[in-house]
């Protein structure tokens, strides 16, 4: 049997906000995703460090409230949904994820806060291809033509990540420096 997870539209969530109501707002994406653009106030966690434990030390009670809101966000909603029923696993009783993720937040017009001049994981994997094939090319022209044969396994793991929804390149970039600086708070911008 599958588990409803409850959603949320990004304009009802940013309207709560405005009302001055108290939001949980978790972000499970990467820290470069999360650096790149998120939704003001949200708290990054990312989903391979995602567990109920860990929401609980961020916790500002001494006890954690299974009953009260948690709001769930990624790029897209997958991430978030696998967050959501961790915590519904857990007992939290009342976790929603925000319909289309930032991605919707951001096509809704609503505000985002930036850190510096980051960028995003997605265009940084699409960067790396990108050299890559243009590399393998100039070194079959000009060193040796075996450097054509890498090419198909290129694009045999673009096929497998759109197919499998899971991108190796990404994971291994996200690890890189430069995307693990997840406190952004003193540089954030509107």
């Amino acid at each position: 049997m599958s588990k409803k997870i409850d959603t949320i539209s990004p304009q009802r969530l940013h309207g709560m906000s405005i009302d001055g109501k108290k939001i949980k707002l978790i972000d499970v994406r990467t820290a470069a995703e999360y650096r790149a653009g998120h939704v003001s106030g949200a708290k990054l966690i990312p989903l391979d460090e995602f567990n109920a434990d860990i929401l609980a030390e961020i916790e500002t009670h001494s006890v954690v409230d299974y009953e009260e809101p948690v709001y769930l966000t990624c790029h897209a909603g997958q991430r978030a949904e696998q967050a959501a029923l961790r915590l519904i696993d857990a007992g939290f009783q009342n976790v929603s994820v925000v319909e289309g993720g930032t991605l919707a937040w951001q096509k809704a017009g609503l505000p985002m806060n930036r850190c510096g001049n980051a960028i995003s994981l997605e265009r940084q994997v699409q960067i790396t291809i990108g050299v890559l094939l243009v590399l393998k090319v100039i070194f079959g022209f000009t060193v040796h033509e075996l450097f054509f044969a890498a090419i198909p396994f290129i694009g045999a793991g673009l096929i497998f990540a759109g197919l499998s929804n899971w991108c190796g390149l990404s994971r291994l970039i996200a690890v890189l420096p430069w995307n693990q600086n997840r406190n952004c708070s003193e540089q954030a911008t509107v």
